[in-house]
């Protein structure tokens, strides 16, 4: 088999990070044809089928997500080289790359930031926010030296630093009747309009379990993926939710109404760094006051 074609690659990892050919193409500056013709060079010259078509759309195939982990590695070499020379040449050089689940990225963690960069001028940091499994594969692939996400299962060469929980909150529009209560009861929301997550995170799964065993259920007429857009539907009146203590302290800061709720279910989160890798001093920091800030959003 000849030699497999940078360009080939470039091709195919445009297409999985960006999920479409067209999209891949804006990022290449190059034509659609021109990265179809790149991924079937490459499919050729592997002998591994990568994409298939379903609906007019490309879909990666079990193969192509395995390639992508190989792939992704061996371009972290070149795109740290090149990230410093662009730093380099702004004056700008980042000590630290941080990745972050939504849930934690927009709420306590630009806190946290801000603490650790007060008290060290000198700090200088990268901070991406992502969705769990992408930010797992980033430090596995030591594009970021730490990540915070909820845990997941995975095959990915992580070491977990530290893991904990937090309460979840009921959350409601602004003079919500439930406001008056001091603790929701899963009882208080029977038949309300609730705004809900998607079957597919660990909250959407714990919700539906907990109204399942429910005589009178919420009305789940909304979901979403992402905590802060539940919130945002609650404060348009949209129905009640119920997210984890960050986010509901947000939701209270625009002058929504936040309560204790009475369930066993926490918001758990983990922590991790590259496999074997030892911690910088600024990632221990940062850890620590992370925990520190983490005590604020405890029951008390």
């Amino acid at each position: 088999m000849s030699a497999l074609s940078q360009r080939s690659l470039e091709a195919f990892r445009a297409v999985m990070r960006t999920g479409t050919v067209s999209a891949a193409a804006d990022e290449l500056a190059i034509s659609q044809p021109a990265v179809s013709r790149l991924i079937r060079d490459l499919e050729d010259r592997l002998e591994l089928p990568l994409f298939v078509r379903r609906g007019g759309r490309v879909v990666a195939t079990r193969e192509a997500h395995e390639l992508w982990t190989e792939v992704e590695r061996s371009f972290v070499g070149l795109t740290q080289i090149e990230r410093a020379a662009a730093q380099i040449r702004q004056g700008y050089r980042a000590t630290l790359t941080i990745a972050a689940a939504p849930a934690i990225a927009q709420s306590v963690l630009p806190e946290v930031i801000a603490l650790l960069a007060a008290e060290r001028p000198e700090f200088r940091a990268e901070f991406l926010s992502m969705t769990t499994l992408p930010v797992v594969r980033q430090v596995a692939l030591r594009q970021c030296q730490i990540g915070f996400g909820i845990p997941t299962q995975h095959k990915y060469e992580v070491d977990v630093v530290r893991s904990g929980s937090v309460p979840f909150r009921f959350i409601a529009a602004p003079r919500h009747p439930l406001g008056e209560k001091e603790v929701i009861r899963p009882e208080d929301l029977a038949g309300l309009d609730f705004v809900g997550f998607v079957d597919s995170t660990m909250s959407g799964r714990a919700f539906d379990r907990l109204f399942a065993k429910m005589q009178h259920p919420p009305v789940q007429k909304m979901k979403s993926y992402l905590s802060h857009i539940v919130s945002a539907l609650v404060m348009r009146g949209m129905g009640v939710g119920i997210v984890d203590a960050f986010t509901a302290e947000d939701h209270r800061s625009m002058g929504g109404v936040v309560r204790p709720v009475d369930i066993v279910e926490r918001f758990e989160y983990s922590i991790i760094k590259p496999h074997g890798d030892k911690l910088s001093g600024e990632c221990v920091a940062l850890v620590d006051y992370f925990e520190r800030s983490v005590l604020h959003y405890q029951d008390t």
